[in-house]
């Protein structure tokens, strides 16, 4: 099979991967307001709180049962 050919289904396969709703990909900001006690600014996923790049000056509040902040 051809290199390009190769590289093609690769990035195909990434593409469905990524876009799969069972893949465990972060909400983006507008679907993080549906989950209860998400900090503004960060993006919210199960028991995954990420507030990255924000410069916060504290920890925020955030829901009792996050595990991965």
């Amino acid at each position: 099979m051809r290199p390009a050919v190769q590289l093609l289904l690769l990035l195909l396969l990434v593409v469905m991967i990524y876009l799969h709703p069972a893949s465990g990909q972060l909400l983006g900001e507008e679907e993080a307001e549906d989950i209860p006690g998400c900090p503004p600014n960060c993006v919210c996923f199960r028991t995954t709180v990420r507030c990255m790049f924000l410069q916060l000056d504290a920890v925020p509040d955030v829901p009792d049962a996050t595990t991965t902040l």
